[in-house]
């Protein structure tokens, strides 16, 4: 596990202040939330030019900064195809 510090805007702050009452939860948690969103919207988008052919496993790997082993294993946990071959 990482620890980070941010410093949020004010909106940011708001936004994220405004979720932690509406859900009952602290900011930490909603902060949390929002960054694993962010990763699965991104790791999809970069997914999608992997199986397009425009990257490389290994390319799709380095954007996601994981080994190729890592990235597999990632990718088998969703049930995503880990080669891009075209199917028969």
């Amino acid at each position: 596990m990482t620890i980070l510090t941010l410093e949020l805007d004010e909106q940011l702050s708001r936004f994220v202040q405004h979720q932690a009452a509406e859900k009952n939860t602290t900011p930490i948690q909603v902060a949390e939330e929002i960054l694993r969103a962010g990763f699965e919207m991104r790791l999809q988008e970069l997914y999608k030019r992997y199986v397009q052919g425009d990257y490389s496993f290994g390319r799709l790997a380095q954007e996601v900064g994981m080994t190729t082993w890592e990235l597999t294993h990632l990718l088998e946990e969703r049930g995503w195809a880990t080669h891009n071959l075209p199917a028969r």
